[in-house]
């Protein structure tokens, strides 16, 4: 384990994307020698993933456990222990240096124990049996172990290694032609089971499977979408704002694969249980289906995404969720029918495939709507008319495309408009992560309302590092008070635009308010704080919002229900600042 460490260490301490890859490739290529029966974990292990994609357990351990854990070990403060997580950013980071600082002889993990600790975290549902796995893997841990182990468990490998990275690591590991990794990891998008194939020299072998999730075909903005041939026959269809997913259909069972967070299938026994039951009854042949699961009003329109997030917090959706938030499965692709895979068919026929095969399938699921582009000067209106049925934008698809899996391309290209833009003073200012960590790179952001700036979120894309360099600059000669836990308030003298997604009701801004999907458009130089947007301009977007039914005006209740999404797996981004009754980890004092 201790050589996985190093080559993350390596790999997190450069930018250069060579190096990153050479030392992912070593650790790979080590292993393979060493030990090929775990060379599937230590690829997961290398993204911050601990389970296979096809595992629906999740390990059930949040920053909380992982605190406790590493305190109870180390013998270092609560106090201590948060301090130093809050200065680095980053928990896996101050458990190597609460290790370091213990000065304890430790044997160091060896890969199976690593292996055995995610299984015993996923094996069970009992804290004190995790707290117990947790405590004996820190125990034996080194500080460079601790620190990736703890990231790993957290889902956070944080060392720059993105999938295009990962995947030159396995190509250089192997010998392997970079372009054929990349073409089998559309198939298989468990990176344990393609390095195997990589190492073996099967990446010929890579298929599409039942039961198996493969990468899902991803869409280009239209406004990057510079090199798209509009002349082309296309199908347009309304953007639906749900969760996207496979269904994997057989008689013998029916998985939910959603992008970005796995298996979801007990969270929706009301999609699961009626098509399997079409299936066991030989309605239905078996099919991999991609689409979307979004809740939906009493007339069948859709509803905003914050109504499906109490869906996605529960493995097991009681009747009172199930009766207050129903979904439809909307399906718009075929991409296997009964044995016959049909990625390579253009879509033209694969939807004309669709509709056939879901003439017997069973209520949510129904096929998107689609017609026929008339031609680019269409789009406007097309896009107008999806808007007023609440849908958030257009999905336009090549005819003649096929299935590009794991692929984000021109073939299909997506119209969002931003609902609109906002100017707005800059009030605080924190510290970044990773290759940001010295830098003040994420900015709350205020509007007035009578004299007084309210927050109304925050920001930390859209700016360039040279702008983010000067941007620190400028923040740190108009600080207020001292900078705390790599926050920094700061006087409010710089005015953003920032454009925005829409907007939500919001408890944790002093306005109530919160832009959704913030970006910084630019720095506006030419505007003074004063001439900054007012709380009423806010008000006049979010009535607009709901006329169009595109928000609902949750109570405070409901936001607070709805506030903290839950139940994800390792290596999706889970929010390791959880709480417990003994912290709250990294929260101003």
């Amino acid at each position: 384990m201790e050589a996985i460490a190093q080559a993350l260490f390596e790999a997190e301490g450069t930018r250069s994307r060579k190096t990153k890859v050479a030392a992912l490739a070593r650790a790979l290529d080590g292993t393979s020698r060493r030990d090929p029966a775990r060379l599937p974990f230590v690829a997961r292990f290398l993204t911050g993933v601990l389970l296979p994609t096809d595992d629906e357990r999740i390990l059930g351990a949040g920053g909380a456990l992982v605190f406790e854990a590493a305190a109870m070990v180390t013998g270092m403060s609560y106090e201590e222990l948060g301090a130093r997580a809050r200065k680095s950013g980053d928990l896996g980071t101050a458990i190597g240096e609460a290790i370091a600082a213990a000065g304890k002889t430790v044997p160091g993990l060896r890969l199976e124990e690593v292996e055995e600790v995610a299984q015993a975290l996923a094996g069970t549902g009992q804290r004190g049996e995790k707290l117990r796995a947790l405590r004996s893997a820190f125990e034996r841990c080194t500080p460079l172990e601790g620190r990736y182990l703890a990231r790993a468990i957290l889902g956070e490998m944080r060392v720059g290694a993105k999938e295009g990275i990962v995947l030159d690591a396995i190509a250089a590991a192997f010998g392997r032609d970079a372009t054929e990794v990349r073409r089998a990891a559309g198939l298989v998008t468990d990176v344990g089971e393609l390095t195997r194939l990589a190492a073996d020299d099967r990446l010929g072998e890579a298929r599409i499977v039942l039961g198996r999730p493969l990468g899902f075909m991803l869409a280009t903005p239209i406004e990057s979408a510079r090199g798209a041939d509009l002349s082309a026959p296309h199908l347009v269809e309304d953007k639906i704002d749900g969760v996207r997913a496979q269904a994997h259909v057989s008689p013998s069972s029916v998985h939910l694969f959603a992008r970005g967070t796995g298996a979801v299938t007990a969270a929706f026994p009301d999609v699961t249980g009626p098509l399997a039951d079409a299936a066991r009854a030989g309605a239905l042949p078996p099919a991999i289906l991609d689409g979307e699961i979004v809740v939906v009003a009493p007339d069948g329109r859709p509803r905003p995404f914050s109504a499906i997030q109490p869906r996605l917090k529960k493995t097991g959706p009681d009747d009172a969720l199930l009766r207050d938030h129903p979904v439809h499965y909307v399906v718009y692709d075929l991409l296997l029918e009964g044995d016959e895979s049909l990625l390579a068919l253009p879509f033209s026929e694969r939807r004309a495939r669709l509709a056939k095969w879901a003439e017997a399938a069973p209520p949510p699921v129904r096929v998107n709507d689609a017609r026929a582009l008339s031609g680019k000067d269409a789009i406007d209106a097309e896009f107008d008319a999806a808007r007023a049925r609440g849908f958030e934008g257009l999905v336009l698809k090549r005819l003649d495309a096929p299935y590009a899996a794991g692929v984000r391309g021109f073939a299909w290209l997506k119209v969002k408009k931003a609902l609109g833009t906002l100017d707005v003073v800059v009030v605080a200012a924190e510290r970044g992560h990773g290759r940001r960590a010295g830098v003040l790179s994420d900015y709350t952001f205020s509007v007035w309302s009578e004299g007084e700036l309210l927050t109304v979120g925050k920001a930390y894309s859209g700016l360039t590092d040279e702008e983010i360099k000067t941007m620190t600059a400028r923040l740190e000669t108009i600080a207020i008070g001292e900078e705390r836990h790599g926050y920094l308030a700061v006087h409010p003298q710089i005015v953003l635009e920032v454009a925005f997604d829409g907007l939500q009701r919001s408890d944790r801004h002093s306005s109530g308010f919160a832009l959704r999907f913030p970006r910084i458009a630019r720095i506006r130089d030419d505007k003074r704080p004063e001439d900054a947007d007012t709380l009423e301009a806010v008000r006049a977007l979010w009535d607009a919002q709901l006329q169009s039914g595109h928000r609902e005006d949750l109570t405070a209740k409901d936001r607070k229900k709805t506030a903290k999404k839950g139940g994800r797996r390792s290596g999706r981004r889970p929010d390791v600042r959880q709480k417990s009754k003994q912290l709250k980890l990294f929260e101003d004092d």
